[in-house]
């Protein structure tokens, strides 16, 4: 094992390569899942907290994380919401990692020598660790990482304490370790689902290795095993009460919808490459891989070629170290397997390519460097060289780590890494837009739905904008366009509802809206829009049916109330419209206060009020 001088140095320098994202503050996705995502602002509901997806609720992704969730909201208990707690945590994390890395090196590299620290040591200024070290929400990466690389680690000392005849408390804490450890990897990502795979090749590997079979170390602990099968099953069965289909749910990247196990195939081969590029010569990183960047192509070509070939040497390379060098075939198998999940073959997700994906794949590669670093020619050089390769790449790491500090940072990199990028094109758009120039913004964001005419995201908020400039006409063009694409996009169907309201489109306004509260019947957004486009078209008796059902999904909200007394009042209910302004007085916040909340009552003039 190594020693504590080892993982010193290795904490050390992940700490120093590291440090400095502590300044970060939120950025793009920072701030739709954290900074603006009121779930996470409070741990005052612990059931809802570990049910919730996590995005917030006008979303519908492929993303569910408690683990992570629950994290984010004790960050943001312990520091009000200040961004360095949130990025003191992933440094933490980051460097448990590195620990673990060591830790697992030291088990499959040389009992005594330097190849597990160098693997550490790599793995610690690993320039693409950026984006899941110095983002906020590259906690999950970070997360399901020490879940996994713990679980692993506590399963391999099982076996061994098993094989030696052990019982009792110690197997015990071992067995409470491996199942805790799993569960926090599972509730972080869904990458980790597969880690039971893992657990079992562990096991024929060690058997391999000491010429056992596999029944003879599997059998020793099979129940354990079976016990993280299990909390894995357990966690697809929540993840489909959360969004739908054990991998589905949720929207499917740009390029992958629609297509075969073949056409993502093609489409990801090209991928092996540029994975390559980024954990051995990462010169040329990118916040973003979406189209013009990487364009999904299911057509065989060079690229293709070559990603297969590259996949092949990997595969012939495992072979043939297996009994010289295992720590290359350890590091080949695990980094294929726990990359197989991002690799969109077996199932197709969210995410076509992101550099925060080789966070816990790259754990192989650092086992492959340490094993490759252990069979090079000992000479007085090799420290030295060693240690230059390794401060060059904690250099650019350094230099990567400012490109998520601000907004306005992050764009300035994205335009110089991926000027082809229709998200790079949307950014500029937003930032034209907040600072008013809205030609410039409508002309970049137009531009970047051309390279990506499929992005419902994308289309819906070109609407928004218009929508905020009061131009009801396009609005409702293209966010209806947006629901249309995603017709699991009940925020789109929302903001068109609103934008043929106020647009005077009344009976279009209320089409969309049955439609809306057909697909969404419990979503209080939805059924809220549909109730003003029913009252728009002069039916009130359908908005008061629409009301009450606000009120019956959340009977605690006093904005709720006030939804359903003014529909009461158009349809001359005046006692219930004023036991609803009593109700809505007695559950607004105390600061308001009944003449202020009775003046800002929309309740109707039928009864007696005149509308704000």
């Amino acid at each position: 094992m190594a020693s504590s001088r080892a993982y010193a140095l290795a904490l050390a320098v992940a700490l120093a390569a590291s440090a400095t994202s502590l300044a970060n503050g939120f950025v793009y996705d920072d701030l739709w899942v954290i900074r603006d995502n009121p779930q996470v602002h409070s741990l005052g509901d612990p059931a809802a907290l570990v049910s919730a997806p996590l995005w917030p609720a006008t979303y519908r992704t492929n993303a569910y994380r408690p683990a992570t969730t629950v994290l984010f909201a004790l960050d943001w208990a312990v520091g009000g919401g200040r961004p360095m707690v949130f990025h003191a945590t992933n440094v933490a994390l980051h460097l448990l990692v590195v620990a673990l890395v060591l830790a697992l090196a030291s088990r499959v590299l040389a009992p005594v020598g330097a190849g597990a620290l160098v693997a550490a040591l790599w793995f610690a200024v690993q320039p693409v660790h950026v984006e899941s070290v110095a983002n906020g929400v590259g906690l999950s990466e970070l997360l399901a990482a020490a879940g996994y690389l713990g679980a692993l680690l506590a399963y391999l000392a099982d076996g061994d304490s098993a094989g030696a005849g052990a019982r009792g408390l110690g197997r015990g804490l071992l067995s409470l370790a491996v199942l805790a450890s799993a569960a926090v990897a599972f509730g972080a990502k869904e990458s980790a689902i597969t880690l039971p795979a893992v657990l079992l090749l562990a096991d024929v590997w060690l058997a391999f290795r000491a010429g056992h079979g596999l029944s003879g170390r599997f059998l020793r602990h099979w129940l354990l095993w079976l016990g993280v099968v299990v909390l894995a099953i357990g966690y697809l069965v929540a993840r489909t009460h959360a969004l739908g289909p054990a991998f589905g749910g949720g929207a499917v990247a740009l390029g992958l919808e629609g297509r075969s196990l073949l056409d993502r195939v093609l489409i990801m081969a090209p991928a092996v490459l540029v994975w390559l590029g980024w954990l051995v010569w990462p010169v040329h990183l990118s916040a973003d891989y979406l189209p013009d960047v990487f364009v999904p192509s299911a057509r065989l070509g060079l690229a293709q070629l070559a990603g297969f070939v590259v996949l092949g040497l990997a595969a012939w390379a495992a072979w043939a170290a297996r009994r010289r060098r295992p720590g290359i075939t350890v590091g080949i198998i695990f980094g294929a397997v726990t990359a197989s999940v991002a690799a969109n073959v077996i199932v197709p997700t969210g995410v076509v390519m992101a550099e925060r994906l080789a966070y816990l794949p790259s754990v192989g590669v650092a086992l492959v460097v340490g094993a490759l670093w252990e069979s090079l020619p000992r000479s007085r050089y090799l420290w030295p060289a060693t240690a230059v390769l390794l401060a060059l790449l904690a250099a650019r790491t350094l230099l990567r780590i400012p490109v998520w500090h601000d907004e306005t940072r992050f764009v300035q990199a994205l335009f110089r890494d991926a000027p082809t990028s229709c998200r790079t094109h949307w950014a500029l758009g937003d930032a034209a837009f907040t600072h008013g120039a809205r030609g410039t913004g409508e002309s970049e964001m137009q531009r970047a739905i051309r390279i990506c005419p499929d992005d419902a995201e994308l289309i819906q908020a070109l609407g928004k904008r218009y929508l905020d400039a009061g131009l009801y006409s396009p609005a409702d063009r293209y966010l209806t366009a947006a629901f249309r694409l995603d017709t699991l996009r009940s925020s789109a169907a929302v903001l068109a509802v609103l934008a043929r309201v106020r647009g005077g489109h009344a009976d279009s306004a209320e089409a969309l809206g049955a439609d809306a509260v057909r697909r969404f019947p419990e979503s209080a957004e939805v059924l809220g829009s549909a109730e003003q486009a029913y009252l728009a078209a002069g039916r009130p008796r359908e908005a008061l049916a629409l009301a009450r059902r606000l009120v019956y999904l959340s009977p605690g909200s006093w904005l709720f109330q006030q939804v359903a007394a003014y529909a009461a009042a158009v349809n001359g209910r005046c006692d219930e419209a004023l036991a609803r302004l009593e109700r809505a007085t007695a559950l607004a916040p105390a600061q308001q206060g009944p003449r202020e909340l009775l003046a800002r009552l929309a309740s109707g003039a039928r009864c007696g009020l005149e509308r704000s």
